[in-house]
This record gives C-alpha cells, structure tokens and sequence, in this order.
C-alpha cells in the first residue's frame, strides 16, 4: 500500500464569489478524493492561512483569523460549542489515517472522519473491507460527507437490496455461492451472512438480476409482498455494485482476475430508452393552458421554464441565485456535475426570453442580494440533506400538477419535470438544429449523452425524409 498524504483545500466550485468550502484533500496510491469539513471561507483569509500554514505569527492580532488557524492547523486542543475540548481538522484527519494504517482506503476514511469524536462501536468492528454490503454503505457514508445527498441513498438502496437477496438464498445456495456452512441445530440471521467479492461471479450476479425482476421492490409493510424492481433499477444498483468492487481492487482486497463485469461474464443491463419528449403542438398547449392561480400555476411555469431554459433539471433551477442573472441571460452549472474533479467546469449560458423573465416576476423571491437563491425554496443555511426533501418535494408537487395539466389537454405521454428537458433537445433536432449545439446547450460533455435524450421523429417528419427517397 502507498503512503496517504493529506493536505486542506479551498473548493470554490459551488460556493458565491469570494468564498469557499475547506476540504480535507486526501491522496492514495496515485489518486485524490475531496471530503468537505463544512467550513467555509472568504478568499483573502484563505490565503493568509495558506501562507502561514506552518505556524501563525505572533504579531498577528486579527482573532478571527488566529481562531480560524487553531480550527484547521492547530495541533492542541480547542474548544467547540458543546464545552467538549476537540482536534484542529488537519489533526483530526492525521489521527484517522495512522489509526487505520494498513486498513486505509477512502471509504473507510469518510466513515471514520464523519463519525470523529462520536461514541460508536470499536474500529476493529468495521475492518473487515471483503464485505460487499459494507462496501456499498461505506460508498454512501462517503457521498454522505460529501453532500450528494441522493447517490447517498442510492447506495444504501443497493445495499438494503443485496441484504434480502442473500437473506433469501437456500442453505443449499449458500453454500454454493458463499461458501456458508450453518451450523448443526442453529439458526442464522440474513444479516449474520458476509458476501465478499470473489463471491461475486457472473453466475450469482444473474441470479440476483432475476430475483431483482421477481422480488426486487420491497414490500411497504410486514404483511405486503415484494414486487418486481424495473429493469432500470437493476442496472443501477449493478452499476453501484461494480463500483465498490473496482474500489476493492483499488484497495488491494480482491484479485483483479476475478472481476466478474466483462463482456464474456457478466453484462450489467441497461434500461429501456422509452420516448420523454412532447410534440411541439402539445408544448405549446401547455404554454398557452389557463391555469388556476397557486400551486398549478407555479407548477406549469416551473414546467415551461426548464423547457425554455435549456432543459434545465428542477435541481439547478432551486439553486439559482441571483448572481447567475444577468440581463438577458443566465449562466449555471449543472449540479449533476458540479463536483467533478475536473477544472475544467463550463457554465451553461441561457438566452432569457419574455416568457422567461415573466416566470422570474412572477415567482422569484424578494430578496435579490447576489448570493440569494432566484425562487425562494432554498435557504443559504440550510443542509444538504434538507435541500434534497426540499427540491424533492418540489418535483412531487410539479409533476403531480402537470399531470392533471396533461390530462385536462389530452395528452398521453408521462408529462413531469423530466419530459420538459427531453422535449426541449428532441424538438431542437427536430427543428434541424446542429446536435453538437444541443449538446452545448444541455451541458454534455459527450454526443453520445446527448444521443439518449433524443426521441423519435413523429409522423409528419418522418414523411418529409423519406420522400427524399424519390
């Protein structure tokens, strides 16, 4: 194993102007991971600190700065709100890594810094790292800490998931799969049973895709049945599965040799790319539809917004701050990407138009300091976890409006936040737009994401292509 370096680092990427979020920045065999302290910082303290990271001059009067110094790089001990005396972050993080020594990885280290100073079951309780449901909820303890919210649970679906499925093996396949003898005369709990990742062959991955189909969907209460999981969910949870297990190589734990997601093994389906986008005429039925004042109405010009905005998703559009308007534009990037380590993170550029700038009027919030949010559903204070059940909620009260929108018109298709995103690439093609500008435009970094965005060409064009046939 490679030694692990870490060091503090200013990520500005999705914090105002001026200001940004200290992370602990955590190097290993040739690799970097960014796991958030929460703290954040204004540019010029920022660079004061950096300059004097060795130690803080004693001429230094500024008791802002000598606090915020003891906080990150002090190596005694300061007091926190509770009275409780605590680690400087830079000393806390060095204690993780040389507690865990041979044992490290990233994983581990995200579970351990977030549960620092809390009373907890002993390390050696959670060394065991040959241990795919383990794995699976180390992975979201990470995303966790590092405020994506909703990989987070993914994950911990996949974990749950995977538990029932080795809970329901036979004792006949858990011995063959597991290698699990039970002993004489006893009973073992499902959650008593390790599946490691050599247990993970291209045999038994195809038997949990079937038991997905069959049972996949837990049943909401103890005397309801499980239900079939989509073919989609499928293929994401064998997407979060094969994660942990490349993690696991990564880490050392498992022979690269046994890697069971190749192409002559095991092949992680892909879901069906059904049609999301509208017709134009039944977009511009929406746009015109009287709506009741309140919660439709809102619902409706959230709808139509995302579509005239890009396509862009509910997400982005909650998160909005009035530093990104500019006249007759906006510029954002997209949170789906947004923590990339890449540098090279482009802004998507917006062109206004009326129908826009009258949506803003009517529901933008009062306050229109730059760093506060556009519509006023988040608050700068508030949580990752409270911003996620709040644009969730969100989400849930737009698509259960525009459904009885689309059911008053008379349209067919499933019309939700996501089919506005689609309906604005699918008509832009159609409308003969370049599909490396729609691409721009949504954001991809790949024609081929935009590619799947596409729907199909409806009747009438169809006709006017082929009739270049004759």
């Amino acid at each position: 194993m490679g030694p692990v370096t870490i060091n503090l680092f200013l990520d500005k990427r999705t914090s105002k102007e001026g200001e940004g979020i200290v992370k602990w920045l955590v190097s290993f065999n040739g690799k970097q991971r960014l796991f958030t302290t929460g703290i954040k910082v204004l540019d010029e303290d920022w660079a004061f600190l950096k300059k004097h990271r060795n130690g803080i001059p004693g001429q230094v009067k500024n008791d802002y700065r000598r606090k915020l110094w003891n906080m990150l790089y002090g190596t005694y001990f300061v007091e926190d709100q509770t009275g409780k005396e605590v680690e400087s972050y830079m000393a806390r993080a060095k204690t993780v890594i040389s507690n865990l020594r041979g044992d490290f990885s990233f994983e581990v280290f995200a579970y351990e810094i977030s549960m620092y100073g809390q009373e907890r079951k002993p390390l050696e309780d959670r060394k065991d790292q040959n241990n795919v449901i383990t794995a699976l909820k180390s992975k979201a303890e990470s995303m966790t800490l590092q405020g994506r919210i909703g990989n987070a649970t993914s994950y911990h679906s996949a974990a749950a998931s995977l538990a029932r499925f080795v809970g329901s093996l036979t004792v006949e396949q858990r011995y063959e799969y597991l290698h699990f003898i039970a002993p004489k005369g006893k009973v073992v709990a499902a959650e008593d049973l390790v599946i490691k990742f050599e247990h993970l062959t291209s045999k038994l991955l195809t038997m949990y895709e079937k038991w997905m189909l069959k049972h996949g969907k837990a049943a909401k209460s103890k005397k309801g049945k499980a239900v079939p999981a989509s073919i989609t969910t499928v293929g994401i949870y064998g997407r979060h599965i094969r994660s942990v297990f490349n993690d696991a190589i990564e880490n050392g734990v498992v022979n690269r040799d046994l890697y069971p997601f190749t192409k002559n093994r095991y092949t992680i389906p892909a879901g069906t790319n059904t049609k999301k986008a509208l017709t134009k005429a039944e977009v511009l039925s929406i746009i015109a539809y009287e709506c009741k004042p309140g919660m439709e109405q809102r619902s409706r010009d959230l709808w139509v917004f995302s579509y005239l905005c890009n396509g862009m998703n509910m997400n982005d559009i909650c998160r909005l701050k009035w530093e990104d308007v500019q006249s007759g534009s906006l510029t954002f990037v997209r949170q789906k990407t947004a923590r990339s380590r890449k540098s090279n993170q482009s802004r998507i550029k917006v062109t206004l138009l009326p129908e826009t700038v009258e949506i803003i009027e009517r529901w933008a919030s009062e306050d229109r300091k730059p760093t506060k949010h556009v519509f006023p559903f988040l608050m700068n204070d508030m949580t990752a976890e409270r911003e996620r059940i709040v644009i969730s909620q969100v989400i849930k009260i737009t698509n259960q409006y525009m459904r009885g929108i689309a059911k008053e018109l008379e349209i067919q298709s499933d019309v939700n936040t996501y089919s506005a995103r689609h309906s604005f690439a699918t008509i832009l093609l159609q409308s003969e737009a370049p599909l490396a500008f729609i691409s721009q435009a949504l954001g991809h970094t790949s024609i081929s994401t935009t590619e799947s965005y596409l729907g199909s060409f409806d009747d009438e064009k169809t006709k006017k292509y082929l009739s270049a046939l004759l």
